[in-house]
């Protein structure tokens, strides 16, 4: 899977852990991603969503911190307004995609949730893939 997309590379796991020091010798100091290529992209997209702006300090903008939608009632605007955040912190957080489009629509299955669909590709000349984030508010109809 890496080999079809060699841009995308290998990172830590998270929550990062560390290996002690008499461990495996091979495995390294911090415990890597198991995922690869596609699926290493669509991990760190969900971390990318659920991380709250500001609670990385080098890095204030990164996160779209949709966990505060939570309380919302299921409104159009309050849908409107998580699709725009989860987009504005793809662009700026995740240069490895190109998102196609974000869109958050109540469920049909859960009076309490909101999915958000995101298209996107990993560059230009792959197939498009896609993300179904789903959030539960608080104040359902």
């Amino acid at each position: 899977m890496s080999g079809d997309y060699p841009q995308v590379g290998r990172g830590w796991a998270f929550p990062p852990t560390w290996a002690r020091p008499d461990s495996d010798p091979g495995s390294g100091p911090v415990s890597l991603v198991t995922e690869e290529g596609a699926e290493h992209v669509a991990a760190a997209l969900v971390i990318l969503l659920r991380t709250m702006p500001g609670s990385r300090v080098m890095r204030p903008d990164f996160g779209a911190g949709v966990d505060r939608y939570v309380f919302e009632p299921r409104t159009p605007d309050a849908c409107h307004r998580l699709a725009d955040d989860v987009l504005r912190a793809l662009l700026l957080g995740e240069p490895r995609v190109i998102v196609d489009s974000v869109e958050a629509v109540p469920s049909e299955e859960a009076d309490d949730r909101v999915d958000v669909h995101v298209s996107y590709r990993i560059d230009r000349h792959r197939r498009p893939n896609s993300l179904v984030v789903p959030f539960y508010l608080v104040g359902a109809r």
